[in-house]
Formats: structure tokens, C-alpha cells, sequence
């Protein structure tokens, strides 16, 4: 059984459905740094995938496996994709199908930057819908989203259409039997438009899941809230890795994060590689991921 929980505020803007999201002033140095990222992102794009031969280290992914101690969801499993970038559907998109769907999950979990383009939506979302047949497809949108010339409503429609469910500063809370799931999905923290009244207050035998595209939202979450594990992506995990250069290419929105699990207080963090490609279709030492995240009755000691 599903339930939403839908935050409301009085005097400040927030998301009560899929039309308005929060939105704060960006710093003039990202504001600068997005503006020239959407100028160049979108004709690079149109270019390579006239020539999707060009395309170097995207097709070969890796699975990555990470548990977690939680003994209401022991035994269930989850999948983490994120920067899918989809705007044709290519060979490499159906392998990464078959690869979820052998590791057969109870849920599947994508932290934004779907498309570049509007051209991409019946491409991203014959994925999606893939996706969809081997559990049920949990979706949060990214930067590139926005940028998109797609409104949100769109993405919405199609969502509803092919029963995905779209979190846009929203909750959702997935009955287990022995226990509860809550997915909290918020707007992109990279674009200030993340709303965290959407997390709901912690409960006995309630894992809190919080999907966010960028990394930074772990330096929006205070300690009143009740977040088990926050998942995301963004950073490609800095997409070229030159041995013995530090990563040179990060987004705003990192906040010097690249790949794999950060903590802050009580909060854990796990960027995601992602699947896809930014400004040029290469990646250097960084395949794309595939996450799965296992719930255990308790932490597997090594021999």
C-alpha cells in the first residue's frame, strides 16, 4: 500500500503538487556557472548523438552492493540509478535493463537528470517503463530536468501514464508488513529548490530513504530530521579519473563530493556515479554504477 504525504506552508513557495517547488536566489557564481552549463550542454548534446560511435567508457556498467542493519526490511532489496541523460535509447540502455532485472529488486530508486532534451521523453521513458516491470520505479528530478524546456507537469503526466511515481518534495510510505519504508523525494538541491518539510518525523520500524539529485543536500538536512540514508548523484563521480590528478571536473552542487558515502552528523550520504555522460559522451576510470542497497538483520561480519 502507498500513501503520499504532501508538505504545506504558509508565506513561502513550496510544492503542493507537481506545478511549484521551492525556490531560493542561487549565489552569482553558480548562477554564472549554471547559465554557461545550459548554453553549452544543450548543443553538445545535439551534436554527439549525431555520432553516438563516439561514445567511449559508457558501455560496460558496474554493480556496486551496499547493506544497511534494518531488521523490519531484512531480506528486501533495492536498485539505485541516477544521470541517466537519456535522450536516445541506445544498446547500453538495454543491457543495464537486463542487469536489474536479474538482480530482481523490490524497488527501484532514480535521483534526477533523466533527459537533456524534450526529444528525449519517449526514449526516457521506454526505459522507465522496462524499468517498471521489474519493480515498482521511484523518480526525482535533477538540474538537466529543469533545463530541458520540459515543464514539470510533463514529466508528471508521462510519469502517471506509465505508473511511475514522480516525488517532487514528497513522501511516500511503502507498507512491508514487519515494518514501513518511508521515500522522501525532494527538487533538485543544486537548484536551491529542495524542501525538506516533506520528511516526515521518525517512527518505530520506519527506514527514512531520501532521494536528492545533488550532493549539497546533505549540507541542508539538520539534525531534527529523521533520514536513514540519503541517496543521490550529480557528480559523475567526477566522470574523467586521471590517476594522480585530483578530480577536476564537479558540478556546482558537489561541494567537493565525488563518489561513494559521506556522513555529517547522523546522516549518511551515498553518491551514485550515475549512468550517463556530461559535455563530452567519455568517461575515463569512472564506469557507470548501478547501486544496490540490502537491508540485513544485522551487519555480515568479515572472516
Amino acid at each position: 500500500m502507498l500513501y503520499f504525504f504532501y508538505p504545506i506552508r504558509e508565506g513561502h513557495e513550496t510544492t503542493t503538487g507537481y506545478g511549484m517547488s521551492t525556490r531560493r536566489r542561487l549565489s552569482w557564481p553558480d548562477r554564472l556557472r549554471s547559465y554557461i552549463g545550459v548554453c553549452l550542454s544543450e548543443p553538445l548534446y545535439r551534436l554527439f548523438s549525431l555520432v553516438p560511435q563516439w561514445e567511449f567508457g559508457l558501455s560496460d556498467h558496474e554493480v556496486t552492493r551496499h547493506t544497511h542493519v534494518h531488521g523490519p526490511l531484512a531480506g528486501r532489496r533495492a536498485v539505485h540509478l541516477t544521470d541517466l541523460h537519456l535522450d536516445i535509447y541506445y544498446p547500453r540502455h538495454g543491457r543495464i535493463v537486463d542487469t536489474v532485472k536479474a538482480l530482481q529488486p523490490d524497488w527501484i530508486f532514480i535521483t534526477g537528470d533523466l533527459l537533456n532534451v524534450p526529444e528525449g521523453l519517449p526514449h526516457l521513458f521506454r526505459f522507465l517503463a522496462r524499468l517498471r516491470e521489474a519493480a515498482p520505479v521511484f523518480v526525482t528530478l535533477g538540474n538537466h530536468d529543469h533545463s530541458s524546456g520540459v515543464p514539470v507537469a510533463g514529466y508528471a503526466e508521462l510519469a502517471d501514464r506509465h505508473k511511475i511515481t514522480l516525488l517532487v518534495n514528497q513522501s511516500v510510505f511503502v507498507s512491508t508488513g514487519r515494518g514501513e519504508l518511508a521515500i522522501v523525494g525532494v527538487d533538485d538541491p543544486s537548484l536551491h529548490r529542495a524542501d525538506l518539510h516533506c520528511v516526515p518525523s521518525q517512527a518505530d520500524h520506519r527506514f527514512t530513504l531520501l532521494l536528492a539529485h545533488a550532493p549539497n543536500i546533505l549540507d541542508q538536512v539538520k539534525a531534527h530530521h529523521a533520514i536513514d540514508l540519503i541517496l543521490c548523484g550529480h557528480s559523475h563521480g567526477g566522470q574523467w579519473l586521471v590517476p594522480g590528478i585530483p578530480t577536476f571536473w564537479l558540478p556546482p552542487g558537489c561541494n567537493g563530493r565525488v563518489a561513494g558515502r559521506y556522513e555529517s552528523g547522523e546522516h549518511t550520504l551515498y553518491i551514485n556515479r550515475g549512468l550517463g555522460w556530461s559535455f563530452l559522451p567519455f568517461r575515463w576510470n569512472c564506469p557507470p554504477e548501478i547501486a544496490v542497497i540490502e537491508w540485513v538483520e544485522e551487519r555480515i561480519q568479515a572472516a
